[in-house]
């Protein structure tokens, strides 16, 4: 995701408009992973402001798809 759908200029406005991305290495993170019931990667994780999970998605999406997702989420 991070050399193709991460890169689509639409899918990077987005992000930049209206989220705050970080992108964690699960396995550098297990503590997170196991916390937030991750079951696969990638999974896209979107919280409220307020710290509450959103919407979740998971495994490879091209960038039209990415960006309902994120659309649903937010």
């Amino acid at each position: 995701m991070v050399r193709e759908t991460h890169q689509d200029p639409a899918v990077v406005q987005a992000l930049n408009e209206r989220f705050i991305a970080v992108r964690l290495e699960g396995r550098n993170h297990m503590d997170l992973v196991r916390q937030l019931q991750v079951n696969g990667a990638p999974t896209t994780l979107l919280f409220s402001p307020e710290g509450q999970e959103k919407h979740r998605f998971a495994g490879f999406l091209p960038a039209e798809d990415y960006l309902k997702e994120l659309a649903r989420g937010g």
